[in-house]
């Protein structure tokens, strides 16, 4: 093809930008061709993502690991029952998202906001190990074990957006996950701002 020859039109179900030596960049992929989840090279969650009917467009850093992306994709079932949502992830240096936009609708309701994540100095492919282990372990204070070890690599402290109880606010939590200011105004437009302890208590109420 001729360099620098530009084209009007592009029909395509996958399309990736990739460096002179093979390096991925970007890829933008329909409903049945999402690219595998890529990590030094490797595809660590075979399988993951695969056929569930996601849409979008993945980044890729200088060392070809995927380091966020936007996926988009709704369902209809045939009793009128739907799904549809939206994700804008940025991920960490070889771990899962850190900052990610996101909406969900079903018929049951909404919710939609701005998420801030945690993930500590594990890595991505450490956090599959264990998930791997739990799954394989029949032994109930194994799975606890691990269960409380994974809930370590990843904690949100920050949420602001709509809830599906209709109230709209931000939320703060401290570096174990535990929520501690809540800010939001609630379905029936009533204001409302709470402090709460490590334990969960509500210290200070302002309405």
């Amino acid at each position: 093809m001729e360099e620098n020859k530009i084209v009007k039109h592009i029909r395509a179900e996958r399309v990736d930008i990739v460096e002179a030596d093979g390096t991925m960049k970007m890829s933008l992929f329909n409903s049945t061709n999402i690219p595998p989840a890529l990590m030094d090279g490797e595809d660590i969650l075979p399988g993951h993502r695969q056929g569930d009917g996601r849409s979008g467009i993945l980044f890729f850093n200088t060392e070809g690991d995927e380091c966020g992306g936007l996926i988009f994709g709704s369902h209809k079932g045939p009793d009128g029952s739907y799904h549809a949502g939206m994700s804008l992830t940025f991920d960490q240096y070889k771990n899962d998202q850190v900052i990610q936009l996101l909406y969900e609708e079903n018929n049951d309701g909404s919710s939609y906001g701005f998420l801030v994540t945690d993930k500590g100095s594990a890595s991505i492919k450490e956090t599959v190990a264990l998930v791997n282990a739990m799954n394989e372990t029949e032994d109930p204070e194994e799975k606890e074990r691990i269960m409380a070890e994974l809930m370590t690599h990843s904690v949100l402290r920050m949420r602001v957006g709509k809830l599906r109880d209709d109230s709209v606010g931000v939320n703060l939590y401290d570096k174990n996950g535990k929520p501690r200011i809540r800010i939001c105004v609630d379905a029936d437009d009533n204001p409302r701002f709470e402090i709460l302890d490590a334990e969960g208590n509500v210290k200070a109420v302002e309405i």
